[in-house]
């Protein structure tokens, strides 16, 4: 069991950039129906904050990878946040979203390079704070489903002696 759990963080290493947690993350923004939504209300749970973009290919791949973990985790102890990093209308951003039935919050933020959660030079770009409200991790590229329940479970696990 020891080496599996070693083996796994080994492999997830290779995807995601691992950070060191340090003081916690302060955003809030309102979604695309004008609620507001903000780290710390979501404190004691995974908060997946995803930066995306409607003309990005790999973006658009991930959604409903990042759509199935969310109506997963959503009631227990993960969700995700979706941040569109266009200056696009809310109405346009609110259709295209609707078509990909995607099912987590879209908030709206003027574009930024670099954000609360670090710079975003590459879409997506992904960053993960823990329940306490810390940065823990950050991945550039897509991310699956699998991926981030690997790496939430593994860190849910106690320290290898």
């Amino acid at each position: 069991m020891e080496k599996i759990k070693i083996l796994l963080l080994l492999s997830f290493i290779a995807f995601v950039n691992m950070i060191y947690a340090g003081e916690p993350i302060t955003f809030s923004a309102k979604d695309l129906q004008g609620n507001d939504h903000s780290i710390e209300q979501y404190r004691g749970k995974w908060v997946v904050v995803n930066y995306w973009g409607t003309f990005c290919g790999p973006c658009i791949r991930e959604m409903p990878e990042l759509s199935a973990f969310h109506q997963k985790r959503k009631n227990d102890d993960a969700v995700v946040l979706g941040i569109n990093q266009e200056d696009i209308p809310a109405k346009l951003l609110a259709n295209f979203t609707r078509n990909l039935k995607v099912s987590f919050p879209s908030l709206i933020v003027p574009f930024e390079e670099k954000t609360p959660f670090g710079n975003v030079t590459v879409l997506p770009s992904t960053f993960i704070v823990n329940p306490q409200g810390e940065l823990v991790a950050r991945q550039s590229g897509a991310i699956t489903i699998q991926m981030l329940d690997d790496y939430i479970e593994l860190k849910k696990q106690p320290i290898l002696p």
